[in-house]
């Protein structure tokens, strides 16, 4: 099984969800550690069904035609739980924001510096937005709508993703008081 297929047995785990309740679910919850489109939310299910791991039951909606909602077997709770219990495979990371920076000293400075601004200003966009859902998950949690395990899971995860965005915040300003001190700090380096 690949990762996909993990992350969709844990939103299970939390409760019954149709493949568009997932996507939900990972648009608010995995958007800041993973990110998958919907198209493969439903093969990924299916394969998850024929391997015993996942069920569905069809139910009536509200909003248009019946739906199928997932719920998760014995065997998926066993099989991610054993997962979850494994060392990870080692991070990759990639990110096209500092292999760009490497670029920076070579560009107009105001150029580079313009570049930064926009940056931090898309994380702290989403700083912002993580903290909304922060306050919204307290707010949940505290009226009785999620169980604690799923509460803390959560707050788990939105924990790193909000030190990431504040991370990536003051990376961002300390990047651009480096750029504009660069041509006195070369200056001095070539006096001395």
């Amino acid at each position: 099984m690949t990762t996909l297929h993990y992350v969709i047995l844990a939103g299970l785990i939390r409760k019954p969800r149709s493949g568009y309740d997932l996507t939900r679910w990972m648009e608010r919850e995995t958007s800041h550690f993973f990110v998958i489109g919907h198209s493969s939310i439903y093969p990924a299910l299916a394969r998850m069904e024929r391997e015993g791991l996942v069920r569905h039951e069809i139910v009536p909606s509200d909003r248009g035609p019946e739906r199928k909602v997932y719920s998760i077997t014995e065997a998926g709770r066993e099989a991610l739980l054993a997962w979850a219990d494994e060392p990870p495979s080692e991070r990759h990371m990639r990110d096209e924001q500092l292999v760009k920076t490497l670029c920076y000293p070579y560009m107009p400075k105001e150029h580079a510096l313009a570049r930064l601004e926009e940056e931090k200003a898309r994380h702290e966009e989403k700083l912002a937005q993580y903290e909304e859902y922060k306050g919204q998950l307290e707010d949940l949690f505290g009226k009785g709508g999620l169980s604690h395990e799923a509460y803390l899971g959560t707050k788990l995860t939105l924990a790193r993703g909000l030190g990431v965005e504040k991370s990536y915040v003051e990376w961002c300003e300390d990047a651009a008081g480096m750029l504009s001190g660069q041509d006195r700090a070369h200056e001095e380096h070539r006096s001395t």
